[in-house]
């Protein structure tokens, strides 16, 4: 394991609620109400403009509910591979109803196993839901509990933690391991708990990437 070390301009200076609980994304409603509702998808479509993070990981117990919230704040204004998912999904969502249930619980309590339930080798279980979306949902299954498990893992995170914090092992484009997924989650954790602060706001400011005033 190469040793990895938090880039102090990675350490949050702002309130929790300010910058997650309010991180708002813009998002394409109707889109999603028509392309639910012409593949025959159970569960309500997200409503309004925008998303923030609390909208998206509000208590449901409806998990396609959970599902099409999380794709539509994490694709914002652009369609992705939303048609391709929903698609996949339409084919048997008995089974992917399964697998996503099974997942969310899973991810309050075992980063590793939710991972394998979605990704178990080299393949998604859902088709072009891969680990950068499917790792959103894993995250908002925990209803924004500051000390959830599961974390965001995508291929700006990871370029953070690459080019930033020292981690020249991780692939920025992945997919990665459930192995690897496991070390993250638990990276930042231990990162969060040294600076006072939860793991979610560590993987926002990564995101979000080195600031530009921080240039050399």
């Amino acid at each position: 394991m190469s040793p990895l070390a938090l880039s102090p301009w990675a350490v949050p200076t702002q309130p929790r609620w300010n910058t997650i609980d309010n991180h708002s994304i813009p998002i394409r409603t109707q889109w999603w109400h028509d392309a639910i509702k012409s593949h025959g998808l159970p569960g309500p479509s997200p409503a309004g403009a925008t998303l923030t993070r609390a909208e998206v990981w509000e208590p449901t117990s409806d998990v396609f509910k959970l599902l099409w919230r999380t794709l539509a704040w994490g694709s914002g204004s652009r369609l992705r591979q939303n048609a391709r998912r929903l698609k996949s999904i339409a084919a048997d969502i008995p089974r992917a109803e399964n697998l996503l249930t099974e997942a969310a619980a899973a991810s309050r309590v075992d980063p590793f196993r939710a991972y394998m339930l979605l990704r178990p080798g080299h393949r998604n279980e859902i088709k072009a839901l891969g680990p950068s979306f499917f790792t959103k949902f894993l995250y908002f299954a925990g209803a924004g509990v500051p000390e959830h498990p599961c974390l965001i893992l995508d291929r700006r995170v990871a370029t953070a933690l690459r080019e930033h914090c020292g981690w020249t092992t991780l692939h920025p484009y992945g997919p990665w391991t459930a192995e690897t997924y496991q070390r993250y989650c638990e990276q930042l954790r231990q990162w969060a708990g040294e600076n006072g602060c939860a793991a979610d706001e560590l993987e926002r400011i990564l995101f979000d990437g080195k600031p530009k005033t921080e240039e050399p």
